[in-house]
């Protein structure tokens, strides 16, 4: 037997109090006094994503960390997941723009190489930089979208730096046949314009959504690989 429809004026107040279009079954608004212990249990609950993912530690210590303070990139949770879950000890990675990034990739993977064009930025990393982590400065333009070129092709290429539209078409052709590319920001117009026409072209896009650390802004990271890749999607 089929359910039987809502009375309309269920129907009419749920729309009015969530805004939506389709009507949905309604449900018991939380008093102001409920929602605030809600949020505070948010802040305070050890398994909270507030918590489990490090945001709150890295609102607090100001730079993208977990909740032990290891090093993250600054890109969205959702996408750090699932490169802590793909990321193996054979492969190599080249990244355009340096920082934590190059910390969480050096611990994950065989290598890691970046280019950066701020050279005050490179001598403040230098110190930090562990022995498979390889840090170069270029001149932003081409010398800075063709470094991957002075190197042997890669598995993975992260696009976070200058000139994005350019370095993409350029890590193209410095991957390995099963390499994959990392476009961060990608809500950004002139980003999804760019992802057209490499759809066509065969490659496939996959964007995943969600806050960055020290951020509670929602963000857009695309991962841009064949059929066949490294990271097994």
């Amino acid at each position: 037997m089929s359910a039987l429809p809502l009375p309309c004026a269920h129907a009419k107040d749920q729309k009015k109090m969530t805004n939506s279009a389709t009507p949905t079954p309604p449900s018991k608004p939380r008093s102001a006094l409920s929602a605030l212990l809600r949020f505070f249990r948010l802040r305070s609950h050890s398994a909270s994503f507030f918590n489990s993912t490090g945001l709150a530690r890295s609102f607090r210590e100001n730079r993208p960390v977990n909740k032990d303070g290891e090093p993250l990139p600054w890109l969205n949770y959702s996408l750090i997941r699932l490169l802590d879950e793909r990321l193996r000890q054979t492969l190599r990675v080249f990244e355009y723009g340096s920082g934590y990034s190059t910390l969480y990739f050096a611990a994950r993977t065989q290598s890691v190489t970046s280019v950066e064009h701020v050279p005050e930025w490179v001598q403040e990393l230098q110190p930090y930089l562990p022995d498979n982590a390889m840090l170069a400065t270029a001149t932003p333009g081409p010398e800075y979208i063709q470094a991957p070129y002075a190197h042997e092709p890669f598995d993975l290429i992260l696009v976070d730096g200058l000139d994005r539209v350019e370095c993409v078409h350029a890590a193209i052709g410095a991957l390995r046949p099963e390499g994959v590319i990392v476009l961060d920001d990608t809500h950004r117009p002139e980003y999804q314009r760019l992802l057209a026409p490499l759809r066509e072209q065969g490659y496939k896009t996959l964007t995943l959504y969600g806050p960055k650390p020290t951020s509670i802004i929602e963000a857009q990271s695309t991962i841009i690989y064949r059929t066949e890749n490294v990271l097994g999607l």
